[in-house]
């Protein structure tokens, strides 16, 4: 317990080897009332999401993380202040506590520091503040030595926590892939476009993959673990797009499925915009991934599957010439099996033909 009667919860050690988590849904507000055993906040590591509770009886006084972040086994993820009687045992409460005003926290975070990395770094008091904040950059500020000639940087934010998904789908996934051609002028055909906001080639090809998922339930469902399957009423496609600094970003749409073609194109800008301005948005009812380098002319590619996803699809554009597009699945194999996934982008196939 620290001087000002505060407990830390910290996050705990899931399994032999594991060295970080991701903090996947913070269940309470500050200022919460808590029992032992509430439901505190949620976090995945390379093998499991996990539900954490409350150790003790007290109330909520601060989060030092947020939704999303990569954290390290141990590190402090709340504080609170126990209920008259409670000791807290079990939780660790060996660091100093320190002040972290949360201007603090923006100006930190606006600059790419997680909470993780922020509670390390010095203050000359204790209270951390921005000019600390902007010591510890240029201290650790990418360099180049002059007999070597290379940068190197720490990987922090957005893109720490794209690194952590894939080591873990690379863990849990058993990838198949797959792959149909279709004609590029059915999916930029005027019946698909005459009508509300113009629709790209892509949107087109994102409105039918919905569309077909709603009739495949395994394209609407995710593993959990290797011994659970969770099956969605409605299909929730994950757009995969690059912010300005080429930071990897998911813009979703949800219940995409009961969307008309106008409708999906609304929403497919409007959340895209949202992303690139605000950051990621897949969460772990994102089931379909879907992937277009348009712009690049690029006409085939194997996409890489993120869990908890349980599928995503490449559009590639024709190569010169050529008539056809070609369509990427690639899948996860504890979940769809081989006929499944031929059905399906058979299916789509034929939707496309429809449009």
């Amino acid at each position: 317990m620290n001087d000002r009667g505060l407990r830390e919860i910290r996050v705990p050690q899931l399994g032999e080897g594991l060295r970080e988590a991701r903090v996947v849904e913070l269940l309470r507000e500050p200022g919460s009332t808590l029992r032992r055993g509430d439901a505190l906040y949620v976090i995945e590591t390379d093998k499991t999401t996990v539900e954490l509770e409350v150790p003790f009886d007290g109330m909520l006084v601060e989060w030092r993380v947020a939704a999303g972040d990569v954290v390290a086994i141990d590190t402090t993820i709340a504080m609170i202040t126990p209920a008259a009687g409670e000791t807290g045992v079990g939780v660790a409460s060996t660091l100093t506590e320190r002040l972290i005003p949360p201007r603090t926290r923006h100006y930190a975070q606006e600059r790419g520091i997680d909470a993780a990395l922020l509670a390390s770094i010095t203050s000359s008091s204790h209270k951390l503040l921005p000019q600390d904040i902007d010591a510890y950059l240029a201290r650790e500020a990418p360099f180049v030595p002059a007999a070597i000639g290379y940068r190197e940087q720490k990987v922090v934010g957005g893109h720490r926590a794209l690194i952590f998904r894939l080591r873990r789908s690379a863990t849990l996934v058993i990838p198949g892939t797959m792959a149909v051609a279709v004609p590029w002028n059915l999916l930029t055909s005027p019946q698909a476009t005459n009508q509300g906001p113009k629709a790209t080639p892509f949107q087109v090809f994102g409105h039918a993959v919905a569309q077909v998922a709603q009739r495949h339930p395994q394209f609407r469902s995710v593993m959990l673990g290797d011994d659970r399957i969770r099956e969605y009423d409605h299909v929730n496609v994950g757009i995969a797009m690059a912010r300005p600094n080429d930071e990897l970003v998911i813009a979703v749409i949800r219940a995409a499925e009961r969307m008309t073609l106008q409708d999906f194109v609304r929403a497919c800008n409007a959340q895209m915009r949202s992303a690139i301005r605000e950051g990621d948005q897949a969460a772990e009812d994102t089931q379909i991934l879907l992937s277009h380098l348009g712009e690049f002319g690029i006409p085939d590619a194997v996409p890489t599957l993120v869990a908890p996803a349980s599928s995503v699809l490449f559009l590639g554009t024709p190569a010169p010439g050529e008539a056809n597009a070609r369509i990427v699945l690639t899948f996860d194999h504890r979940l769809i099996n081989g006929a499944a996934a031929g059905r399906f982008l058979s299916e789509l196939a034929a939707s496309v033909a429809r449009k």
